[in-house]
């Protein structure tokens, strides 16, 4: 697994390269179409096409084997924050596709191609720690083996990889915008603190650690790439933005934020006095958001929206949608677990979140839930229109008000939240059109019974832990898991024609009518096997196969859809 994943961050470096050219060739816009180029695999390699095509072949093939990747980690690795940020490399990945194919099909405004260049940026960063993570060196090392306090070279490392993303935005968005006079002053302003932040940091780090390999060997490595970006900075300006030079310098920018998070990674986690789990608040919240939650929420809403968007697309109405869904879901999780936070604390595998941890008091977690969810409420309902807003509410209110309290008194609690977790793409298609119509009931009903056979294979690994916390799930209340089994079964059986309806409308074509029933199938099988066996590893699997299940779902019906119109 740690060469598969060496190998995927090769392929997001020359995925990088592959980017640097599109936008230093001004090839972003040589393509019309999406996600094939002039309709077909094979465009002639003439002109931009060829820098524009080949990067997106690139990207499928990177999004191909981060898909992969975030399964086998999910199907091997024990720690969970590798889990979890397995899911958020391919989460990222997923959201570049999407955000690459509508700044070409709807001619979106520069910020969007900003926003584009930096989730690039970050998600090599992300994957080049997962790497790094899952490395035999990083596995086979102890917290004391980091035998010097470094909680204050661990907030200059922060700090110095904060300063760096910034400039990398900085420079993205010259790349978009033009060399705009105030672009200029504050990438030249950026440049000069990020090469006094990454000197800083090399130098102490080198001298603090110059017997340790681990920390020193990428210490050196950030002083040579500091040099090498400074020197390809002037090459570029001086040679009148040469293509080679500038390429480069997007490229060397993207290894340097990767080796100040790598460093400050490390230095979290791999200290004589962690502080990881009392120094970083902005992690704990971000932990109080559930973040994984919070991204598919944001995903199946963005692509509730893209299905129903008339053409050219309200971009501000689009902002509204991410955002809003953003604080919604975000609220909704920190308030879930601010009512929940005394049964948290009797589970293994949520003791360690931030409320029954201590690390944040329930005063703060209600304050923050409450503002992120008004402000998300507010940001739908005036940004896009009242419709999104009140199916936001609606949201809010069987989240906390209905599943949460049932969750302690009946089984059924199952079915009332997959109610919450399937209006999120009702939300983009109201936002869209200001109505709701049978295609977005239809994608409402799919997200609401693929919800129950995910959730119930997550309930029986975790009964124990759901029977010690009072939580009435079917598995805890069914312990020979004939009657799970069974509904596992026929939840898997109603998915299947309901997943077919949108091709039986004419929505969509024979791709995602192959593609659903194939997926479908391969899903109700995983079903019965579950229901046969009544294991634990079987229950994983068909966990696996859920998570692979919506995204194939919703990705085909999204390109379906694309190539239709």
């Amino acid at each position: 697994m740690s060469l598969f994943a060496v190998l995927t961050t090769l392929l997001s470096f020359i995925l990088i390269i592959a980017g640097g050219l599109v936008t230093s060739t001004g090839s972003g816009l040589a393509v019309p179409d999406w996600p094939l180029s002039y309709g077909t695999l094979f465009p002639p390699m003439v002109g931009g096409i060829r820098f524009e095509h080949s990067h997106r072949m690139i990207a499928a093939a990177v999004g191909m084997l981060t898909l992969i990747l975030t399964l086998w980690v999910l199907a091997v690795e024990k720690r969970q924050w590798v889990r979890r940020l397995a899911l958020g490399c391919f989460g990222l990945i997923v959201l570049q596709g999407i955000l690459g194919g509508l700044t070409v099909l709807w001619q979106l405004p520069p910020s969007v191609s900003v926003l584009h260049a930096c989730l690039g940026q970050t998600f090599f960063a992300a994957i080049c720690i997962l790497a790094r993570v899952l490395s035999p060196e990083w596995e086979n090392r102890t917290v004391a083996q980091s035998d010097q306090p470094s909680s204050g070279l661990y907030r200059l490392s922060l700090s110095t990889a904060c300063v760096v993303y910034g400039q990398l935005i900085l420079g993205a968005a010259m790349r978009h915008a033009g060399w705009l006079p105030h672009l200029l002053m504050a990438h030249l302003a950026g440049a000069a603190a990020s090469f006094f932040l990454v000197a800083m940091t090399a130098h102490t780090v080198s001298r603090r650690y110059r017997e340790d390999p681990f920390f020193s060997r990428p210490a050196r490595r950030l002083a040579l790439l500091l040099l090498l970006q400074v020197g390809l900075g002037i090459a570029t300006f001086f040679s009148g933005h040469s293509v080679f030079f500038a390429t480069a310098h997007v490229a060397v920018g993207a290894l340097l934020l990767a080796h100040c998070a790598l460093l400050t990674i490390s230095l979290s986690y791999f200290s004589a006095h962690p502080v990881h789990r009392t120094s970083r608040p902005l992690q704990t919240y971000l932990e109080l958001t559930k973040p994984q939650l919070t991204l598919m929420a944001v995903v199946t809403a963005l692509i509730g929206f893209m299905l129903a968007a008339p053409h050219p697309v309200d971009a501000r109405t689009l902002a509204a949608v991410v955002l809003g869904t953003v604080l919604v879901g975000a609220g909704a999780s920190a308030l879930n677990q601010y009512l929940e936070r005394d049964a948290d604390a009797r589970m293994e595998r949520t003791r360690n979140r931030p409320l029954p941890s201590g690390r944040l008091n329930p005063e703060s977690a209600l304050l923050f839930g409450v503002a992120a969810s008004v402000g998300g409420l507010l940001t739908l309902s005036f940004g896009a229109n009242f419709l999104a807003g009140t199916l936001a509410a609606a949201t809010l209110a069987t989240y906390l008000f209905l599943y949460t309290p049932l969750k302690s008194r009946t089984a059924l609690c199952t079915l009332v939240g997959a109610i919450p977790g399937a209006i999120p793409p009702l939300i983009g298609w109201a936002a869209a059109r200001g109505h709701l119509s049978i295609e977005a009931w239809i994608l409402f009903s799919i997200l609401f019974l693929w919800q129950l056979p995910h959730f119930l294979a997550i309930a029986w690994t975790w009964r124990e832990d759901y029977a010690r916390a009072g939580f009435r799930m079917l598995p805890v209340l069914d312990p020979e898991g004939s009657s799970t089994g069974r509904q596992i079964v026929l939840y898997c059986l109603a998915l299947l024609p309901v997943s077919l309806m949108p091709a039986a409308l004419g929505s969509f074509g024979w791709i995602y009518f192959s593609v659903a029933l194939i997926s479908s199938l391969a899903f109700l099988a995983c079903g019965f096997v579950t229901a046969r066996v009544r294991s634990g590893a079987s229950a994983r699997r068909l966990f696996l196969a859920s998570i692979l299940y919506l995204p194939v779902i919703l990705t085909t019906m999204t390109l379906d859809r694309v190539i239709l119109s």
